[in-house]
């Protein structure tokens, strides 16, 4: 019985072969392209194989009428034309960086710059060069298609079965460690593991169930009840985080008497959390989920400091949250487990589109069209450069990969593509001459192709996998008219070190490409989006913001929502022997500080939108200014220095400002009478307090995190 990796790599390279035959015995010019399509579409699953084939029709599709366009409108004027190119080339790295269908973009962009760059100026061979590129990739597809059904068929439903089990039993396993740790019983470093691999669960089955779409009618027939459950799953996973952030703030409290029914709560989250899995796992709904009320103690809770009632209402607000997604999750798994059929209806709410420029988005898109016109730049000013025209097509093809990975350094890319190079050069030059006929050419396509996909299976693999099959259809040059030259294969192999070079230099453009700058980039962001965001908490009735201002806020906001992710995508590129004082895991810490310091911020901006009560707003204003004022200047502090110094001096700051300000609470709230403050005044008022009381723990760990760091060597010149 063959293994698994051993039946996609034979199914793909019989694709390859009989894409080949087609396209030759049809006599195609350039069927090569054909075998570009199957390398690229061929994946683990039929769903994610048709996914991709299916955006990359559609990619060559819109390339096509692109292309034509520009030819036809721009055939005399080159240098209008390349600037018309690359500035389309441009727009698709931009999209390509955010949306969930990246390929259709990497597609729609890199096909064009080929088939500009083979048509020339010609608009007859311009139509002929769309018109071939579209027609061979659609046989590629085809092919590869019909095989992937008919020949031991893959269907990611298994999968994304499995991973929808594996995603719920580990929020359970989240929940519990949480829950320990609210207990005061649990382990820190155990729930923090327990995060990472909730968000890897979260985008495997992200990633399968956009596959199971694809292959599977019961899925595809769920679609929307499938996304309603995805999203409440992330926002589970997002509140569980948030929930524990919180518990240094309670740990003081004794919750139990607090929440007189706290463990029978607990337990009821825990027990649909449950049903949850053993639901997605196949077993039947043992009973329907009731709202759960969390009784607060109230007696016991007016003898505590309005600081600690402010925690204990946020915290009791966010385990009503997470009953209230339990809830709503069982009920959506048993439309989709249940007896019946999953209801068509439930749809996800739709989220508001804000029109907010991404500054690394757009720094890869500088990069990329410096790619394009340095390529473009060669091909005019350097007489008999190594490719030709395909200079610019390979470099407009890898360039946007490329520049949409910044952490890539184009040093990983050499010995792929050595290798990929010289195993094509010797069958190319060895072996392909003595062959006559398509049954000796036939089985060489297959043999090699079978290698390549054999060799590089696995998914950390791609890259090479990628390039491997690239070089064999390149350099084979295989048509009906075959001619065999070593110079065309020298050809091939000089332009590369050229292209490399481009990307070489391009890495730095517009910005170092080296880890730790970028790294010391975001983090001068970071700080300066929320230095911005504090100056926008001002206590001012009278000022109503402008567009330009609400504007300027939601692109703050994201960027502090945002900006730990990208850090933590740079972290693990981050080179040891130049960071010799700075372990990973002092680095992984600050990250994790700095994503609980982005949940605190986006907490008091919720919660400073509350309606407040002006008696309180009025008594605290100087304490709130003098607070907020604070703050700011500890976030300008860090956009420029990481490491201040003045941790200790911080604390006591900010713990004396948090002092001031519950006394004068305290005074406030026991001269004001019931038609002055509500129950719901308070409520709210002490939200907002949690809030302030959050974020300044949440700064205070970041800076005693950041000072132990040895920030000099991040900064020092090298040379790489």
């Amino acid at each position: 019985m063959l293994s698994r990796k051993a039946r996609e790599a034979v199914k793909t390279a019989l694709a390859m072969t009989i894409a080949y035959g087609i396209a030759l015995s049809l006599d195609w010019d350039r069927p090569y392209w054909a075998g570009f399509a199957v390398a690229f579409v061929s994946l683990a699953t039929i769903g994610q194989s048709m996914n991709k084939a299916t955006l990359r029709m559609l990619g060559t599709l819109v390339a096509m009428v692109v292309a034509l366009t520009l030819i036809a409108l721009f055939a005399q004027q080159r240098w209008l034309f390349i600037l018309t190119l690359s500035a389309y080339a441009g727009f698709c790295c931009y999209m390509m960086s955010g949306s969930k269908h990246a390929y259709f973009w990497q597609v729609a962009a890199f096909v064009v710059v080929i088939i500009c760059m083979d048509a020339g100026a010609d608009p007859v061979n311009a139509f002929n060069t769309a018109t071939l590129r579209a027609q061979q990739t659609g046989l590629g597809i085809l092919v590869y298609s019909l095989i992937a059904i008919f020949l031991w068929p893959s269907s990611s439903r298994a999968d994304f079965e499995a991973a929808t089990v594996k995603l719920a039993s580990i929020q359970q396993q989240f929940y519990r460690a949480c829950l320990a740790l609210a207990n005061g019983k649990g382990d820190a470093g155990e729930a923090q593991s327990l995060k990472a691999q909730t968000i890897q669960a979260q985008t495997h089955f992200s990633q399968l169930l956009d596959a199971a779409l694809g292959d599977s009618y019961e899925v595809r027939e769920s679609s929307q009840a499938w996304q309603l459950y995805q999203q409440q799953a992330a926002e589970l996973a997002e509140i569980l985080e948030l929930w524990r952030e919180g518990f240094a703030e309670v740990e003081a409290l004794d919750l139990q008497h607090l929440l007189p029914n706290l463990d029978a709560f607990s337990d009821e989250l825990d027990s649909r959390l449950g049903q949850i899995t053993r639901m997605l796992g196949g077993d039947t709904l043992e009973q329907a989920p009731q709202t759960m009320p969390l009784s607060l103690d109230k007696d016991a809770l007016s003898n505590l400091s309005h600081f600690k009632r402010a925690a204990l209402v946020v915290t009791r607000q966010r385990m009503l949250h997470l009953e209230q997604l339990t809830r709503s999750l069982l009920e959506v798994v048993y439309e989709l487990k249940g007896p019946g059929t999953a209801s068509a209806s439930a749809e996800a709410p739709a989220a508001t589109r804000v029109l907010l420029p991404d500054l690394d988005r757009l720094a890869n898109v500088v990069r990329y069209i410096a790619i394009i016109w340095l390529a473009w730049l060669a091909l005019i000013y350097v007489n008999g450069i190594p490719g030709g025209v395909g200079v610019v097509s390979f470099a407009g093809a890898l360039g946007i990969a490329i520049a949409n990975m910044p952490q890539l350094p184009v040093s990983k890319l050499f010995k792929p593509a050595a290798t990929s190079v010289l195993f094509a050069a010797v069958l190319y030059i060895f072996v392909m001459p003595q062959l006559s006929s398509f049954m000796g050419l036939g089985p060489l396509i297959f043999a090699a192709t079978f290698v390549i996909c054999y060799l590089y299976a696995d998914p950390r693999q791609m890259l090479g996998r990628a390039l491997g099959l690239a070089m064999f259809v390149v350099i084979a040059s295989i048509s009906n008219e075959q001619t065999y030259n070593f110079l065309s294969v020298a050809n091939t192999a000089m332009m590369f070190p050229l292209i490399f070079l481009i990307l070489a230099i391009t890495a730095y453009i517009p910005v170092s490409p080296r880890p730790e700058r970028a790294f010391l980039r975001l983090l001068e962001r970071y700080f300066r989006s929320s230095e911005y965001l504090m100056s926008t908490l001002r206590w001012d009735p009278a000022h109503t913001a402008t567009p330009l201002e609400r504007w300027k806020k939601a692109f703050h906001e994201r960027e502090v929502a945002m900006l730990p992710v990208k850090l933590d995508s740079w972290a693990p590129h981050l080179d040891s022997w130049v960071l010799t004082d700075t372990s990973a895991d002092q680095v992984q810490t600050l990250v994790t500080r700095l994503q609980s310091l982005s949940n605190r911020m986006q907490q008091l901006l919720r919660e400073r939108n509350t309606p407040q009560a002006p008696l309180l707003i009025e008594n605290l204003l100087t304490d709130l200014q003098a607070w907020r004022k604070g703050v700011q200047n500890t976030f300008l502090q860090l956009s420029e220095n990481p490491a201040t110094g003045e941790q200790r001096a911080l604390r006591t700051r900010l713990t004396d400002t948090v002092n001031h300000m519950e006394q004068r609470i305290a005074e406030t709230m026991d001269k004001a009478t019931a038609e002055q403050l509500s129950d719901r005044d308070e409520e709210n008022f002490y939200r907002l307090l949690g809030a302030y009381r959050g974020m300044s723990e949440a700064l205070v760990d970041f800076t005693e995190t950041a000072g132990v760091i040895d920030w000099a060597p991040w900064r020092e010149e090298r040379f790489v």
